[in-house]
């Protein structure tokens, strides 16, 4: 699925993507207050993402675990580019969590994101290293 396209049925597509549709509003509410840059189902997956540099690049991302069960993600990252090397950090706020408790949830799961965010960025120096770059010529 990821990189080529999506392969099921336009109902099975909207039954995967359930509850994001509805929970737009709450996405793009916490976008505008905090000036993210909301993207919607990136590689044909149900996702959200909130991104930002503030300054380091940061994310807060709401996406599908699997297919097959109920069950969502909701994750925060930091990372910085130093030469030719990447840093980050990174927290799973909630794993494996039913649409109804995302539902219920998400405004206070997405605060606790821009928590984690905000002492990232204030605390470069603890990023950790996450992968050498290659850089294309």
């Amino acid at each position: 699925m990821a990189n080529g396209g999506w392969y099921g049925t336009q109902d099975e597509w909207e039954s995967a993507e359930q509850p994001l549709p509805i929970l737009d509003p709450i996405f793009e509410q916490f976008a505008t207050a905090h000036l993210f840059e909301l993207s919607k189902n990136a590689k044909d997956w149900p996702e959200r993402s909130l991104h930002k540099e503030m300054p380091l690049n940061s994310l807060l991302q709401v996406f599908r675990a699997e297919l097959e069960a109920d069950a969502w993600n909701v994750w925060a990252v930091c990372s910085q580019d130093r030469g030719d090397e990447r840093f980050w950090k990174q927290s799973m706020i909630a794993r494996g969590i039913t649409s109804n408790q995302l539902s219920a949830s998400l405004n206070a799961l997405l605060e606790e994101g821009l928590d984690y965010l905000a002492h990232w960025n204030a605390h470069p120096q603890d990023l950790e290293f996450a992968t050498k770059l290659t850089r294309l010529p």
